[in-house]
C-alpha cells in the first residue's frame, strides 16, 4: 500500500485556507483525483475526510489571572520577534502538513501560546522576576502539542533555557524527548544532542518546514538519555549560547539534583540572591503537575524531595517562569500560597477540547448505561465484566496464587483486538499504529503471568486464523457479528453509533461484512506482538522505530497508567482499583483521538469502575463549569479562586491523602431555602439581555394565568427552568449565594430522587395605583406586568460600579412565596411552607424592578428572580472540599429568615 497522504496534498491545493465552502473541497479533491496516485480512498470519502477537518472547532481556553502581576508585553514587542520564520512557523506549518491538525486547532493553539507567553515577562529585558501557572486540559487531549507550541514561541521570544519534566517513568521521559525533536529540534537526539553536521533531520528539520532553527538538547531519546553531567559536558557547548537548550527530564531526585549542580556550576555571585542565572531566561514546563512535583512533606517546616529541588532550579534564575501542565488539577488546587511552592499564583488556563476528542462524556457519560440501553451522546464501546473475579480478585497480593487460564471477557477482548485491526486494514489504514492496553494488577509477578496467558492465547487465535480453522474463524466471526449479554458485537455497534448524534465524530463509521474482514485477518494478527511494560522487563513500546505501523498488546501497570499515550489504541482491558479521581482519571489511556475508527474501539471494565468514572466524569464537568463561571468574573485570581471539587464520601478520594493537608470539606444544599438574586447588573445592555431570557422562557411555557397578583404557570419540567433561564440569566460576580454549576447539580440530584421534576413559575405585577406600567411581550401575547420598587443600599456600591444591591438583601414581598399553597399553617413563614411543600414541586418568583425608581439612566426593567426550595426527604446534599486558605472567599451564607422587606 502507498504511503501517499492524499490529505495533506488536498490541504495544500486549498493554499493553507482555515475555512473552505463544499465547492472549494470538492475542486481540490478533482485536482488530486486526476494526479492519478495510487490511493485506497474514493472520491466521495476524501470529500467526507477534508470536510470533516474542517468542521473540527475548538471552544476559547478560558482564563483566570493575576492582573496586577501579569503585565502585556508580547503584542508590543510582537514585531522584533519573527514567529513566522521562526520556531513557532516551522511548527505550526508541521501540524498542518504533518500531523493534519484542524485548521481551528491550530489557532486556538496560537492564541493560548500567546496569552501563556504574555502572562510570563519579556525575556530580554534585564529584571528579576518569577511567574508560576497551570494549564488545565483532558486525559490524552493534546497537552503535549500544547506546550511545544509554548516552547517554540518561547524559544523565539528568547528564553535561552527551556526544561521539560516529563512524569517520572523513562517510557514517558523517552516519549516526550522524540516528540520534542520532531516538533521543536528537527533532528533526532539519539544521534547527537547538539545540532550539527551529523545529525540525522526528523520531523520539523526535514526540507520543506522553513529555515532550520538552532536549538540544543541536554538530553536524548535514548530510554535512559536522561540528563548526566558528563553528557552535558560532552556537547562542548557554551552555557551562554544566544541558541536556545532544552532538556527533557524525569521528575526524580537524582536528576533533579544532577542539574541543579550543573546549573549552579554556570551561576554567578550575588551579594542578595547568592549564586544566580542573570543572563538566560528559564522556562520551566511541568508535565503532569500533579504528580509528584507536590510537596508532601508531613513537616510544615520542610519540603519533599522532587517539590525541593524543583524550587531551588527556578531560584537559580533571576528570570525563570513556570507552568504546570495537568488534565487532573485536582491535588494542585490544594497547593499551599507561599511562593516556595508551586500553586500558580499568576494564571490558570483551562483548555477545552476539539470537537472531536473522545473524552469521559462520550466513553461513560454521567451515569451507567444499562445493557439494552442506547444513547446520542455515549459511546456504545464500554463492556461491564464480572468472570474476571475468579481469576483476578480485586484485592490480590503479590504472592497470591497465579490463574491458570484467562477470563472469557479477556479471551473476547483479545478476539476484538485482532478483528479491529483487520477492520482498520480493510478501511485502508494500513501503516498505523495499533494497540491493546492490559491494566489488571499493579505487580509487576501478575503483570508478567498475563502477558504469558494472553501470548499463548493470542497464539492460539494467530495459527487458526493462518491455518484456516473454522472453529477459531467462527469465533471470531461470532465477535463480529452476534451480540450477547453485557457485549455489543461490531455490526451493532457501527450501526447504533451511525442512527446517532455521534455519527459526526468520523467519516469513516461503517458497518462491515464479515466476508471483507476475513480477508485481512491474516494480514493482521501476523503483525502483533505481546509485550510486557514495567520498569523490570526491559521492554518498550517503540512505535517511533516502526515507521509502517507498531500492532502491541501491552501488559503493564503504573507504567502505561500517567502520561504514556498508547498510539492507536483500540481496545482497554481494565480492572486496576484506585479510589483517587486524578489516578482514575489519569488510567484511562482510552481517551483521546481516534479518527477513522472510532466505532471499533472497546473497554472492557468492571460495574464498579464504570460507575466511579461516571462520577468522576460528572465532577470534572462540574469543576470546567465552575472554572468557566469564575472566569468571567474579572476580579477572580487564582489565590482568590475558591475551586470546589465534587467529592464522593466513603467511595472515591479527590487525590492521594497526602496532597490534602490544605483542605477542607464541607456539604452544600439548598433544601429548604430561599435564595435571591439581591445583587443585579444594573446597566442597560445587562438588562436587556435578562429581558430577553424571560421572554424566551415564558414563550416556552403554557400561557400564564393571572391570579393573585401574579402571572403563573403551574408543572413547568425542571429541565426547562434549568436549561431555558437559569443557564442563560446573568448574573453579578459578587452574587455568592447562587453558585450555578451547583444549583444545576443541586437540581438534577434531586430530580434523580424524584424531587423538584416541576416548578410553579409566577411574574408578580405591582397593584400599587402609581405603578409603571411595562409590556411584557412573549409568543402568546402581551402582558401588562406592574414593575415592582425595591431601593438600594444607600451606603454601599453606587450605581456607576456596576452593581445593585437591594435594600435588606430582600427581593421578595411577604407572602408571595404562598402563593401557591391552598391550605395556609397557622403563623405562616418562608420556613414553614418550605417545609410542608411538596418535595416534588419548586417555586420561581420571578420581579421586573422598575429602574427610574432606582435612578438609572435607561427604562429597561431589571429582572429579579427568587427560589423556594422545599426541603429534600432524601437530604440531597454536595460535599465539597476546597482550599482552608481560601474558604472565606466561598460567601456560602443562609439569607436571614426574619422577613425584612419592602412592601408593595
Amino acid at each position: 500500500m502507498s504511503n501517499i497522504d492524499p490529505i495533506k496534498i488536498i490541504r495544500q491545493l486549498l493554499f493553507g485556507k482555515t475555512s473552505v465552502t463544499v465547492q472549494e473541497v470538492e475542486t481540490a479533491v478533482d485536482t488530486f483525483m486526476k494526479m492519478n496516485l495510487p490511493i485506497s480512498e474514493s472520491r466521495q470519502m476524501l470529500i467526507r475526510k477534508v470536510e470533516e477537518l474542517f468542521t473540527i472547532r475548538q471552544d476559547e481556553f478560558r482564563s483566570i489571572e493575576k492582573a496586577d502581576e501579569n503585565l502585556p508585553w508580547l503584542n508590543e514587542k510582537r514585531s522584533k520577534i519573527d514567529f513566522e520564520n521562526g520556531f513557532w512557523g516551522s511548527y505550526r506549518q508541521y501540524l498542518e502538513e504533518e500531523k493534519n491538525f484542524a485548521p481551528d486547532v491550530v489557532n486556538k493553539l496560537d492564541r493560548l501560546t500567546d496569552s501563556i507567553l504574555d502572562n510570563f515577562f519579556d525575556p530580554t529585558e534585564k529584571i528579576k522576576v518569577n511567574k508560576k501557572g497551570l494549564v488545565v486540559g483532558q486525559v490524552q487531549s493534546g497537552k503535549t502539542a500544547n506546550y511545544t507550541g509554548l516552547i517554540c514561541k518561547a524559544a523565539d521570544a528568547g528564553f535561552g533555557l527551556i526544561i521539560v519534566m516529563a512524569g517520572i517513568h523513562n517510557n514517558l521521559r523517552s516519549q516526550t524527548q522524540i516528540r520534542i525533536d520532531e516538533s521543536f529540534l528537527g533532528f533526532d537526539t539519539q544521534h547527537t544532542r547538539a545540532l550539527n553536521q551529523k545529525s540525522i533531520k526528523i520531523g520539523v528539520g526535514r526540507p520543506g518546514f522553513g529555515k532550520l532553527n538552532v536549538a540544543h538538547s541536554l538530553t536524548s531519546s535514548q530510554e535512559k538519555g536522561d540528563f548526566t553531567q558528563g553528557a552535558a559536558n560532552a556537547l562542548g557547548l557554551n552555557f551562554d549560547t544566544p541558541d536556545p537548550i532544552i532538556a527533557v527530564i524525569k521528575k526524580n531526585p537524582n536528576v533533579l539534583k544532577r542539574i541543579h549542580q550543573w546549573l549552579s556550576a554556570q551561576a554567578d555571585e550575588d551579594t542578595e540572591l547568592g549564586r544566580v542565572i542573570r543572563n538566560k531566561a528559564l522556562l520551566l514546563i511541568d508535565d503532569e503537575a500533579d504528580n509528584a512535583s507536590i510537596n508532601i512533606s508531613n513537616d510544615p517546616a520542610k519540603q519533599s524531595s522532587i517539590n525541593g529541588w524543583i524550587t531551588q532550579i527556578l531560584n537559580l534564575f533571576g528570570k525563570n517562569a513556570y507552568v504546570g501542565y495537568t488534565a487532573t488539577p485536582f491535588a494542585n488546587i490544594f497547593i499551599p500560597l507561599d511562593d516556595q511552592n508551586l500553586f500558580p499564583r499568576n494564571f490558570i488556563k483551562n483548555i477545552p477540547a476539539p470537537s472531536n476528542y473522545i473524552g469521559p462524556e462520550k466513553v461513560f457519560g454521567f451515569s451507567p448505561l444499562t445493557d439494552d440501553e442506547s444513547s446520542d451522546t455515549v459511546l456504545p464501546i464500554v463492556n461491564r465484566i464480572s468472570d474476571y473475579e475468579a481469576f483476578i480478585p480485586d484485592r490480590h497480593k503479590k504472592n497470591d496464587q497465579l490463574p491458570s487460564s484467562l477470563p472469557v471477557s479477556l479471551k473476547n477482548a483479545i478476539r476484538c483486538f485482532i478483528i479491529t485491526c483487520a477492520v482498520r486494514r480493510l478501511r485502508g489504514q494500513t501503516t498505523v499504529h495499533n494497540s491493546m492496553l492490559v491494566h489488571v494488577s499493579r505487580f509487576m509477578r501478575w503483570q508478567d503471568h498475563f502477558a504469558e496467558l494472553i501470548t499463548n492465547q493470542f497464539i492460539y487465535y494467530r495459527r487458526g486464523i493462518d491455518q484456516n480453522d473454522s472453529e477459531i474463524l467462527n469465533e471470531l466471526k461470532a465477535t463480529f457479528e452476534q451480540d450477547e449479554i453485557g457485549y455489543k458485537s461490531y455490526v451493532s455497534v457501527s450501526h447504533q453509533i451511525i442512527d446517532s448524534n455521534l455519527r459526526d465524530l468520523d467519516s469513516q463509521i461503517q458497518v462491515h461484512q464479515w466476508c471483507d474482514v476475513l480477508q485481512h485477518l491474516n494480514d493482521a494478527a501476523s503483525r502483533i506482538v505481546v509485550k510486557s511494560i514495567h520498569g523490570g522487563s526491559g521492554e518498550a513500546l517503540d512505535y517511533f522505530d516502526h515507521k509502517n505501523g507498531l500492532s502491541v498488546i501491552a501488559v503493564g501497570g503504573n507504567k502505561l497508567s500517567r502520561g504514556l499515550t498508547l498510539e492507536g489504541l483500540s481496545v482497554s482491558y481494565y480492572l486496576r482499583a484506585s479510589r483517587m479521581y486524578d489516578t482514575l482519571m489519569q488510567m484511562g489511556r482510552w481517551f483521546g483521538y481516534r479518527g477513522g475508527y472510532v466505532d471499533l474501539c472497546r473497554l472492557f471494565t468492571s460495574e464498579e469502575l464504570n460507575q466511579w468514572y461516571c462520577q468522576i466524569t460528572d465532577a470534572s464537568n462540574e469543576l470546567r463549569q465552575e472554572f468557566e463561571y469564575m472566569s468571567e468574573d474579572a476580579k477572580s485570581t487564582p489565590e482568590k479562586y475558591a475551586l470546589k471539587v465534587r467529592t464522593f464520601p466513603g467511595t472515591l478520594l479527590v487525590t492521594a491523602l497526602n496532597k490534602l493537608k490544605n483542605v477542607v470539606y464541607f456539604d452544600l444544599s439548598y433544601s429548604g431555602r430561599l435564595v435571591q438574586t439581591t445583587i443585579l447588573l444594573p446597566r442597560k445592555l445587562e438588562a436587556e439581555r435578562n429581558l430577553n431570557v424571560l421572554k424566551t422562557f415564558i414563550g416556552k411555557l403554557d400561557a400564564p394565568r393571572f391570579d393573585k397578583n401574579a402571572f403563573f404557570v403551574k408543572d413547568v419540567c425542571s429541565r426547562i427552568l434549568v436549561d431555558e433561564f437559569i443557564s442563560n440569566f446573568e448574573f453579578h460576580s459578587d452574587l455568592k449565594t447562587i453558585n450555578v454549576p451547583l444549583l444545576k447539580k443541586y437540581i438534577a440530584d434531586c430530580n434523580s430522587k424524584n424531587e423538584l421534576s416541576h416548578w410553579t413559575v409566577a411574574i408578580f405585577s405591582s397593584q400599587d395605583k402609581d405603578a409603571v406600567k411595562f409590556s411584557l411581550d412573549t409568543n402568546y401575547t402581551t402582558y401588562d406586568i406592574g414593575l415592582t420598587k425595591r431601593s438600594k443600599e444607600a451606603h454601599t456600591y453606587p450605581t456607576k460600579d456596576n452593581l445593585f444591591l437591594v435594600n435588606n438583601s430582600q427581593i421578595i414581598s411577604p407572602r408571595h412565596e404562598f402563593i401557591d399553597i391552598e391550605r395556609l399553617p397557622e403563623n405562616p413563614t418562608g420556613r414553614k411552607i418550605r417545609s410542608i411543600r411538596d418535595p416534588r414541586r419548586g417555586l420561581l418568583m420571578i420581579y421586573l424592578l422598575e429602574p427610574q425608581f432606582i435612578d438609572l439612566d435607561h427604562n429597561v426593567p431589571l429582572v429579579a428572580f427568587a427560589l423556594s426550595f422545599p426541603e429534600s426527604p432524601s437530604d440531597v446534599k454536595v460535599r465539597y472540599a476546597a482550599h482552608n486558605q481560601l474558604i472565606d472567599y466561598l460567601d456560602w451564607e443562609e439569607t436571614d429568615e426574619d422577613y425584612n422587606y419592602d412592601e408593595d
